[in-house]
C-alpha cells in the first residue's frame, strides 16, 4: 500500500498540491509512518484559488504567504486520524494547520447530498487507502476561518450572524480583524428563539432587533466577546470581564460549565461546544443569549 505522499505523487490530478508538498517538506511527512486523514484539492482546485487571489502560479502564492503560511495552508487540509468517509459527520474538526498561539484551527463539515468544507470545497472521491492513512478528494482549496467566518459557514448560528451583520459598529468587521485575538460565547439559533420567544410583542428575529434597536443589540452582542483567546482549560469560577465592559460570572461544575449574566430574568446559559479555533481566537457555544440588563 502506497504511502499518502505517493497516491497523491502517483495521481496525475494532483501535481500542484505535489509541488506544494515538496516545496514546504510536508512531502516528508506524508511519505513517514503516522495516522493522517488529507483533503486532497485537485489541480483544478488550485486553478480556482490562484484566480481568486488572482496570482499567477504557486510561486506568487507562496511569495504571497511565505513558505511557512503555505505549509500552514496545506496542514490545514490534514487531520490527525484516519477518518473514513463513513465516519464523517457534520460539525466542526480540528486540523492541524495552526493559528498563532499554536492551536489547531478549525474546519467546518456540513454532511448531505454531498460532504462540504467550510460551505466551499466538496469532496468528489473519498477513501484512498495508504499505508498511513487516507485522502479524500476535494474541489475547492478552503483557507483557515476567523472567528466570525467560523460563524458563518455554520447554519447553527444563522440567526447570530445576522445579528451581527445588523448591529452597529461593524461587529463582523470587528470580530474579523487579524490583528486581534477574541474569544466569542456563541448563542446558538435556539437561543436566539427562546429570546424572541420570552421578549413580550416580538415574533421573529427581526423584530428583537428593532425592539432593542441596533445600539443596544451591539452592546448585547459585545457582551458575548472577551478580549483574547481563552481556551477552555482557561476558563475558571468567577467574574469575566466583556468586550462591553460589562462583566458575566463563569460557573463551573464538573465538566458542566455555565455563563450567568445580568439579567434576573434569564436562565445561566450553558457552554455545548468549546475550542472552535478560528485565525483570531476561538469561539465556545452556548444554549442562552446573555444579556446585560
Amino acid at each position: 500500500t502506497p504511502t499518502l505522499a505517493e497516491v497523491v505523487a502517483n495521481d496525475g490530478r494532483f501535481t500542484i498540491l505535489v509541488d506544494a508538498l515538496q516545496r514546504t517538506g510536508l512531502d516528508a511527512t506524508l511519505d513517514a509512518a503516522g495516522t493522517y486523514t488529507v483533503f486532497a484539492p485537485t489541480d483544478d482546485a488550485f486553478a480556482i484559488l490562484l484566480a481568486d487571489l488572482q496570482l499567477a502560479d504557486l510561486d506568487a502564492v507562496e511569495n504571497a504567504l511565505t513558505t511557512a503560511g503555505l505549509r500552514n495552508v496545506l496542514l490545514y487540509h490534514v487531520l490527525g486520524a484516519k477518518v473514513m468517509a463513513a465516519d464523517v459527520t457534520t460539525g466542526y474538526i480540528t486540523t492541524l494547520g495552526e493559528n498563532a498561539n499554536a492551536n489547531g484551527l478549525s474546519a467546518y463539515v456540513n454532511v448531505g447530498t454531498e460532504v462540504v468544507l467550510n460551505n466551499s470545497a466538496t469532496v468528489s472521491q473519498t477513501d484512498i487507502n495508504a499505508s498511513n492513512g487516507v485522502a479524500h478528494v476535494i474541489d475547492r482549496v478552503i483557507l483557515p476561518l476567523n472567528i466570525f467566518e467560523l460563524i458563518e459557514v455554520n447554519g447553527m448560528y444563522s440567526s447570530l450572524e445576522s445579528a451581527l451583520l445588523l448591529a452597529d459598529g461593524d461587529l463582523d468587521m470587528v470580530l474579523s480583524d487579524p490583528s486581534a485575538t477574541f474569544t466569542l460565547f456563541a448563542p446558538n439559533n435556539a437561543a436566539f428563539d427562546n429570546l424572541v420567544a420570552a421578549t413580550p410583542n416580538v415574533n421573529n428575529l427581526g423584530e428583537l432587533v428593532t425592539a432593542l434597536g441596533t445600539d443596544v443589540l451591539s452592546t448585547v452582542l459585545l457582551y458575548h466577546v472577551v478580549s483574547g483567546e481563552v481556551r477552555s482549560d482557561d476558563l475558571s469560577i468567577g467574574a469575566v470581564t466583556t468586550a462591553a465592559s460589562l462583566d458575566f460570572n463563569v460557573n463551573i461544575n464538573g465538566t458542566d460549565v455555565s455563563i450567568s449574566d445580568l439579567s434576573p430574568d434569564t436562565q445561566d446559559a450553558n457552554v455545548n461546544m468549546v475550542n472552535v479555533t478560528g485565525t483570531n481566537g476561538v469561539v465556545h457555544g452556548l444554549d442562552g443569549v446573555l444579556l446585560p440588563q
